[in-house]
């Protein structure tokens, strides 16, 4: 069945001011996109700052967006894994729950892109899809990529283009955690081990359980690179699950993608779907 999909895969994919230092309808790709922090528990944050910063966040995955999701988003926090509800409030908003708070802004980076994520890639059109969860993972690894890539951007952007003035001195932590994240030993492929022969002794698993992390990040850390070499590469997530599940697990969804996705960004999908192995895997096996 993996060497099926393959080949189909292989004939469709050829201290601080109170302030803000940015306004958000002057940051690139944010047109009509409007986040709102509320509630308590947030320690020592102002939620201006916390607003500041997830706005922060957004610009990182939405430059070079034509448009960007008219519902508001409103972050509130609660502790445990951080999460966006499948279903919208009752004014339409999307609900995205954190955990971080005080002052680690790497953490609250961190966790709202992969939240971000989800919401950029149309999550809630297949959130009562029971043919979703088959290929949920990747959606996750993709999120967790986000995550990543929000961290790495925003510390080499912050060096010179902080939100408020003095939060370039925040832009080391930034990079340190990502980089720490991107290292733990979990991350890594396995030594000796192809790609695509991890990702076939994992699909079983992964269809069943898209919340495996620890097999997700490996995942992210393959992703990542095809993302790091341009900023305006998010932009395919805005394809990302606009059609109803169907069969043909990972191979069907994308070529599901690919399809939804207007030809110019056609060869980026290709090329994410080459940092799985899946273009050598389906020539090896033609």
């Amino acid at each position: 069945m993996f060497a099926r999909c393959l080949l189909v895969l292989g004939a469709l994919f050829a201290a601080v001011p109170n302030a803000r230092a940015w306004e958000p309808g002057a940051i690139s790709g944010l047109s009509g996109l409007t986040i709102r922090v509320e509630g308590e528990g947030w320690g020592s944050a102002e939620r201006d700052e916390i607003e500041t910063l997830l706005y922060a966040v957004a610009d990182e995955l939405t430059r070079g967006a034509t448009a960007a999701p008219v519902d508001p988003i409103v972050v509130t926090h609660a502790p445990g894994s951080p999460v966006t509800l499948f279903d919208k409030g009752s004014q339409g908003e999307y609900r995205v729950r954190l955990s971080a708070r005080n002052r680690g802004w790497a953490q609250y980076a961190y966790q709202f892109g992969h939240e971000l994520c989800h919401i950029l890639s149309n999550y809630e059109r297949r959130a009562h899809d029971a043919g979703r969860r088959e290929t949920q993972w990747f959606e996750e690894a993709l999120c967790e990529t986000a995550g990543l890539y929000v961290l790495r951007s925003m510390a080499q952007r912050w060096r010179t283009d902080a939100p408020y003035p003095g939060w370039d001195v925040y832009a080391p932590s930034l990079a340190a955690y990502a980089d720490r994240l991107a290292a733990e030993p979990h991350r890594q492929l396995p030594s000796g081990m192809s790609i695509a022969a991890w990702l076939e002794s994992k699909l079983p698993r992964l269809s069943a359980d898209p919340y495996r992390r620890s097999d997700n990040e490996v995942v992210a850390n393959l992703l990542l690179p095809q993302f790091e070499q341009g900023p305006g590469r998010w932009v395919v997530l805005r394809y990302l699950n606009l059609a109803p599940a169907a069969p043909g697990g990972l191979a069907g969804y994308l070529v599901q993608w690919r399809n939804s996705a207007p030809a110019e960004h056609r060869g980026f999908i290709d090329a994410l779907a080459g940092s799985l192995g899946l273009h050598q895997a389906a020539v090896a096996a033609l």
